[in-house]
């Protein structure tokens, strides 16, 4: 009870010194899109300006789009080179070590492929769609058996699997199995109906032979079942690099993206180019379908499909150029497709104010304390509210503008 009533004094206490609350943009109030652009806010992805304003009809230029995308998908200064384009100079310092590492990071096409290959089917899996600069690529090679029987695969030495990485131009750059160790001495693999087997794993660190780094360019992962008489292969694709530059090598940093430019760089840095591609042939459910241009047809489908760009009046408009608001759309289903909003849990204990204010959770016997941002978006029971409305033993779902950084954001449910 003393306890309790400690804790109670606190949050009294608190009312005067708490950091703002309810919306963080103050001219998105009451939109549909603001709790989105919130949570975007609370991951860094869009910085709060000190007028609080986030301009949401504006048409976001090429640099803001490419840094907010950096920031999406998690990346950090540090890594990869800028290219060395002709108007670098226009670049903003501050901008220049995210845009660095998006033109160096990369995705794969699909997170799994599968070929059929008579009574087998052969898996490639990569640990996940996309990779900062350097960033190991875990791979992941399996065989199924999909005969109503059990079934063999023969190899003729010890050596079951190989990992090969093949250049834009067909070029092998680096395989798994060179300088390893196998026996001469050959083995049988029996798998079961339905079953399904590791046959190997492997990693590879962009890097070609020689330890160097890959330079941009769209790179096959080849999985090999080195099986005999005939080995089987199945291939995911790695696209490295995402910052994207005009014929006569600048980069516009002031300058627009349209619509349809935006759905082929979220489905990119997604890894659902490969479904994207499927799609070119879709019918496009918008009234100026026939305005979106042969090159983006899959990904403006895709788009539409999966909520990253969203039509109105029944028209896309895949030629305009993108506003704040439509990248803020798009990024939230980058967000989404990463899993990137990674909410921190736990029951609400209390505050503790101060210079930073303190915000106490509890998960099991266990406490966590968290500092509270300046500004701090609030809802509780899925309405707007204060940090003081929250009460012991709410359920607490915060974002974290970093690992271990400020509480931006906060989503309380209780009685």
């Amino acid at each position: 009870m003393v306890r309790r009533s400690w804790w109670c004094a606190v949050l009294l206490a608190a009312v005067v010194a708490l950091p703002a609350w309810g919306q963080i943009f103050s001219d998105v109030a009451g939109r549909p899109e603001q709790r989105m652009l919130e949570k975007l806010a609370a991951k860094g992805v869009f910085p709060i300006p000190q007028d609080r304003r986030f301009q949401p009809d504006e048409p976001i230029t090429r640099l803001d789009f490419f840094v907010a995308l950096a920031r999406a998908v998690g990346l950090r200064e540090g890594g990869g080179t800028l290219p060395e384009y002709r108007d670098a100079q226009e670049i903003p310092s501050g901008a220049r070590g995210l845009l660095a590492a998006l033109a160096s990071a990369g995705t794969v096409n699909q997170r799994k492929a599968v070929r059929k290959v008579q009574e087998w089917e052969v898996i490639l899996e990569a640990d996940k769609g996309t990779y900062g600069p350097g960033e190991e690529i875990g791979l992941v090679l399996s065989v199924r058996n999909t005969a109503g029987r059990v079934a063999e695969l023969e190899f003729a030495t010890s050596q079951q699997y190989d990992f090969v990485i093949r250049s834009p131009s067909g070029e092998e750059v680096a395989r798994w199995s060179l300088g390893r160790q196998f026996t001469t001495q050959g083995m049988k693999l029996r798998v079961d109906p339905n079953q399904q087997v590791v046959v190997g794993e492997g990693r590879w660190k962009q890097l070609d032979q020689n330890d160097r780094p890959v330079p941009p360019g769209r790179y096959e992962l080849v999985g090999v079942v080195t099986a005999r008489p005939q080995p089987m292969t199945v291939t995911i694709f790695f696209s490295k690099g995402f910052v994207t530059s005009f014929p006569d090598n600048t980069f516009r940093p002031r300058g627009q993206l349209t619509r349809a430019e935006v759905a082929e760089l979220v489905a990119r840095v997604s890894g659902l180019e490969q479904e994207a591609l499927a799609k070119r042939g879709n019918p496009i459910p918008a009234q100026d379908a026939q305005e979106v241009k042969p090159e983006h047809r899959g990904y403006v489908a895709l788009a539409l499909e999966r909520k990253f760009l969203v039509a109105s009046d029944g028209r896309v408009r895949p030629n305009a150029p993108a506003t704040r608001l439509d990248a803020a759309v798009a990024l939230d289903g980058v967000m989404n497709a990463l899993g990137r909003y990674n909410f921190v849990r736990g029951r609400f204990r209390g505050i503790q104010p101060g210079n930073p204010t303190i915000l106490s959770i509890t998960d099991g016997p266990t406490i966590r304390n968290f500092r509270l941002g300046p500004v701090v978006a609030v809802y509780r029971n899925d309405r707007p509210a204060q940090l003081q409305d929250l009460k012991p033993n709410d359920e607490l779902a915060m974002l974290l503008l970093g690992d271990v950084g400020d509480v931006t954001y906060v989503e309380a449910k209780g009685p």
